[in-house]
């Protein structure tokens, strides 16, 4: 599997790495056993670069996923702290405890939706470049699903790394198409940052085109790695067969299809606009309590709500 040396972390990281997100409460809430069946088998397949959030609730999966575990693994994790810097210091600190780490080899500004605007995420900031003079995190960057995002960062002297959402078909990119976004991450390459991408899969809508779009991801140079979000160790070893160029036997493509997912809606994301619900053919969303959500028995994962989902909720995992 290909792999891309991190000269500030001195070492390689696969270019596939694991997206924890899908694994947590805001998506398919696995028990922190089953989770960890998932890290194990990543690690043990050869995966070594594991992406979360303080958001994300899964630092219990990955802590016991890598229970004695004694390869090499970079682990990259983000606060939504924004203005409060305690708050970032204590997103820190918990990150450090629950993961059992004496450093995070990458803490974020978990930016999401919007630029860096100093005013915003400037204390942050502060906060994540404080924790890497004590040689507590060991590269800072942000997050974001904007084109002015990625600038924002390749032109900050302070930021070392940017994780940036691109996709075949550019879905979910809030200002831009995905030329403009390519644009963004080759001049983020060029300035010498880590760029690793997420929503290669547009939080799972293309799973029925998978091997085109993970074709694309990592078919741009500019990308040092992408993480996948994976919820089973079946779909582990589908994703680690793909990115080795290894043949995938007919059941697990058949196990991994999309047959085998739910649509999910990321409460967090939504503003229950109802877009969603106009567009569902099957009656099977509704808009209850101010945010979207799925009647399983009536879904039968079309796929047609989601490109109508601005704020990327839908998910298919």
């Amino acid at each position: 599997m290909e792999r891309r040396f991190v000269p500030r972390l001195g070492r390689t990281v696969t270019r596939l790495g694991l997206g924890a997100l899908p694994m947590g409460p805001l998506q398919r809430t696995l028990s922190v056993e089953e989770g960890a069946r998932v890290v194990r088998a990543a690690v043990e397949g050869g995966i070594t670069f594991i992406d979360t959030a303080t958001l994300y609730g899964t630092y219990e999966h990955i802590a016991r996923g890598l229970r004695g575990w004694k390869g090499p693994v970079t682990l990259a994790t983000k606060t939504h702290a924004k203005t409060d810097r305690t708050l970032a210091e204590k997103h820190i600190e918990t990150a450090l405890k629950e993961l059992g780490r004496d450093t995070v080899d990458i803490m974020l500004c978990h930016c999401a939706r919007q630029r860096f605007i100093e005013a915003e995420w400037g204390p942050t900031l502060e906060a994540l470049l404080a924790a890497r003079d004590k040689g507590l995190v060991r590269m800072v960057g942000m997050s974001t699903h904007t084109v002015a995002g990625v600038l924002d960062a390749a032109r900050h002297p302070e930021m070392d790394v940017i994780h940036p959402l691109i996709n075949l078909k550019g879905m979910g990119i809030i200002d831009g198409g995905v030329e403009e976004m390519l644009a963004a991450i080759r001049e983020a390459h060029g300035a010498g940052m880590l760029v690793y991408g997420m929503k290669s899969l547009a939080g799972g809508n293309f799973v029925p085109d998978r091997e085109e779009a993970l074709s694309f991801i990592f078919g741009i140079a500019e990308l040092d790695a992408v993480v996948v979000g994976m919820v089973t160790p079946l779909e582990v070893e589908w994703n680690l067969r793909f990115a080795a160029g290894r043949p995938i036997p007919e059941d697990l493509a058949r196990d991994t299809a999309l047959s085998s997912k739910r649509l999910s809606i990321v409460a967090l994301a939504c503003e229950g606009c109802g877009e969603c619900v106009e567009h569902c053919e099957n009656g099977a969303l509704s808009v209850v309590d101010g945010k979207a959500s799925v009647d399983h028995e009536g879904c039968i994962l079309c796929g047609y709500c989601a490109p109508h989902c601005q704020r990327l909720a839908i998910r298919m995992v």
